[in-house]
């Protein structure tokens, strides 16, 4: 065996297994009794705890005790950009700053800053804040600054974002992977958020089950190739627009937007293409001035306009649309696509154009205070009848649900989807008593078409004849979207339309037991 100094190899090796293996470090803020357990390093200084030890390869994580924490300026990095009143994580290993709720407060006495916390700023951490409050003070120049910029992977969750400033704003993100989720955005006092979320130069950000309150612009994509994502976002008391587009691509699912007076969905292409996609939104007006959609074009030499939206409400609103471009025929498109929608289609095309195509009404949803629908609500399986599209709603319940009744699951409009009660349980007859001893009947009737006309049938007519698996009972016949009316076997159509038709029926027992699944029947009329 070979000698090293007097030391074998075996026992170097020995040695080696016997010392303590790399690990995270843990920072304390202000004390040691941040820090689970109470081991760690302690650190007075925000900014110093999330910069320090940042280039050894290993992910750190710092805990804040409960506290207003101030950046004043006392530390700066070594290298960076600096500013003494921005947070600036420096250094390239991942980060997770974690407070203990609300009560952890990260705040700065800083009056000229653009950021409260920068996070691309000197450093290209992938950093998570979670469970901990950001606030933008009141000295920061008004209407201008914000909380927070995200910058390539960073990520906040349980964040709540609170300014005291009139008009500052929530987040900024640049880069990509971006993610905000399960927070908050308002004001407070005199203070208003005003841009919510804002990715630009390119970035792309993720916004999920996220409040945004009393915001001027809640969500916005300004900038050529930026991205931005909203899935369950609920908007209160926004005051000019909902979301905006001025550049990039912005896609927005299950979401509740309420507008104190003010455009629902803006896209202008200021720079570059402009893309706005709604899909399971609900979006009311309390006010009356303004349309529920606007597109409109600046520049001869800027991009498209597009905005499609489907399976969604908006109510409330002076008018549907406002398509508009000065540049004439052939210089971009200002373009909106409407389907399976509930919005007045009514609107103005000055150099664009609006399509109101398959399955749009315009009629009183009948909210619930919540702004979910109730059974009689004429959104209730109005939305588009495609198999596909989004698997549940703003809550998280399933779609598509057979709302109506009628043994077809076809989803909503609006974010949410009514979830029609199970009907009781059928055990047949016999299976409960009554106070008299008698059976009770819990067993549903099964209804079964006996006849009706084929596939294709000509001169408009149609006659079927159906039955029940109980006798006496009674039934129900619906086609297409008429009403639902009593009927009896046979029963007869005449001068119908061409195209494709439905036919349903179902029957209920002397009990008052309802067939939960129709029978029905597809018929075409030829051109």
């Amino acid at each position: 065996m070979k000698i090293l100094g007097g030391v074998t190899a075996a026992t170097l090796v020995a040695l080696a297994l016997l010392a303590p293996a790399a690990s995270a470090t843990d920072f304390c803020v202000p004390n040691l009794s941040a820090c689970p357990g109470g081991s760690g390093i302690a650190k007075a200084d925000l900014e110093e705890a999330m910069g320090t030890d940042a280039t050894d390869g290993l992910a750190d994580t710092v805990y804040l005790a409960a506290g207003t924490f101030t950046e004043t300026g006392a530390y700066e990095p070594a290298s960076g950009f600096k500013n003494p009143g921005s947070i600036e994580p420096q250094g390239s290993d991942p980060l997770t700053v974690v407070g203990i709720g609300a009560a952890s407060v990260v705040t700065s006495s800083g009056s000229g800053n653009i950021y409260l916390m920068a996070l691309g700023n000197g450093g290209a951490r992938d950093v998570l804040l979670r469970d901990l409050t950001l606030q933008v003070p009141a000295g920061f120049p008004d209407g201008e600054g914000a909380a927070l910029q995200l910058y390539d992977d960073d990520k906040i969750d349980n964040v709540a974002i609170v300014s005291l400033n009139p008009g500052s704003d929530g987040i900024v993100a640049v880069g990509s992977g971006n993610e905000v989720r399960s927070s908050v955005l308002r004001g407070e006092g005199s203070g208003l958020i005003g841009d919510g979320v804002n990715t630009f130069s390119g970035g792309e950000v993720t916004v999920e089950d996220t409040l945004i309150v009393g915001a001027s612009w809640p969500l916005i994509t300004s900038g050529v190739g930026s991205e931005l994502t909203a899935r369950r976002v609920s908007e209160v008391g926004t005051r000019t627009y909902g979301a905006v587009v001025t550049a990039g691509t912005m896609r927005i699912e299950n979401s509740i937007f309420t507008i104190d007076d003010g455009i629902g969905l803006y896209a202008s292409a200021a720079v570059d293409d402009a893309m706005l996609e709604a899909d399971h939104v609900t979006i009311v007006n309390e006010g009356s001035a303004y349309p529920a959609l606007e597109g409109k074009k600046f520049s001869a030499t800027a991009g498209d306009v597009d905005i499609v939206v489907t399976n969604s409400i908006l109510r409330g609103f002076s008018s549907g649309y406002k398509m508009e471009s000065s540049f004439g025929p052939g210089i971009g498109l200002v373009h909106l696509t409407a389907r399976y929608s509930n919005l007045p289609s009514n609107g103005l095309d000055a150099g664009g154009t609006a399509d109101f195509g398959m399955g749009n009404i315009d009629a009183d949803p009948l909210f619930n205070a919540d702004l979910s629908l109730p059974p009689t609500s004429p959104s209730v399986d109005a939305g588009d009848p495609a198999p596909g599209g989004l698997a549940s709603d703003f809550l998280g319940a399933p779609r598509p649900n057979d709302g109506d009744g009628e043994g077809l699951a076809v989803r909503d409009q609006g974010a949410f989807e009514y979830q029609r009660p199970a009907p009781p349980s059928g055990g047949g007859t016999g299976g409960g008593t009554g106070g008299g001893g008698n059976a009770v009947d819990r067993a549903a009737p099964q209804t079964t078409i006996r006849k009706g006309p084929g596939s294709k049938l000509a001169q408009g007519k149609a006659k079927f004849t159906f039955r029940s698996s109980e006798a006496g009972s009674i039934f129900v016949c619906k086609l297409d979207k008429r009403k639902a009316k009593p009927c009896r076997s046979p029963k007869t159509y005449t001068g119908l339309k061409p195209g494709r038709h439905l036919f349903k029926v179902w029957a209920t027992d002397k009990a008052g037991n309802e067939d939960p699944t129709p029978a029905k029947k597809r018929i075409r009329v030829p051109a």
